[in-house]
């Protein structure tokens, strides 16, 4: 009776193997596993990622925090001074970036209404900026199809902080 059992129990264990086998070699459990490697792989990247973006992150906030201390200790007036002698060339800038990156699909509405949004944020004057926009509306329509070159950029050094 020991050798009934004993041939039943190798038998049993055969089976477990060819079964386990058998899973191995199917073309579903090889597709789950290449499912599972590419998961693998992307979250490999994105960890990757995550820790660039988070170091680059750690930078610009350092860079902040340090730009935000030298501002404390300007003359509020000269910093005024200089930000509004800075924007309109900064807008028309930033204005000329928009439109060629956006080419066609350009909507002057839109800048319109982010540059009011700013002047809101900033605590200025909205008639302002809209009795600006539409002579630039004009203007850009009248100038439409013509590539415009990028206004010289203006450092604090020319400013004389």
């Amino acid at each position: 009776m020991h050798l009934a059992a004993g041939l039943l129990l190798t038998w049993v264990g055969e089976q477990k193997a060819a079964f386990k086998a058998y899973l191995l070699q199917n073309k579903g459990m090889k597709d789950v596993k290449a499912w599972i490697d590419g998961r693998e792989t992307q979250i490999q990247k994105a960890e990757a990622a995550k820790a660039k973006y988070s170091a680059e992150l750690e930078k610009a906030l350092t860079e902040y925090h340090d730009l935000e201390a030298r501002a404390e200790s300007l003359d509020p007036e000269k910093l005024e001074a200089a930000r509004l002698f800075l924007r309109p060339e900064e807008e028309k800038r930033a204005v000329s970036i928009v439109e060629d990156v956006y080419g066609k699909n350009y909507d002057s509405t839109v800048m319109r209404e982010a540059k009011n949004q700013l002047s809101n944020l900033l605590g200025e004057k909205s008639s302002d900026v809209t009795s600006c926009s539409l002579r630039e509306n004009l203007k850009q329509k009248q100038q439409e199809g013509h590539h415009r070159e990028a206004p010289h950029r203006k450092t604090s050094q020319d400013l004389e902080l």
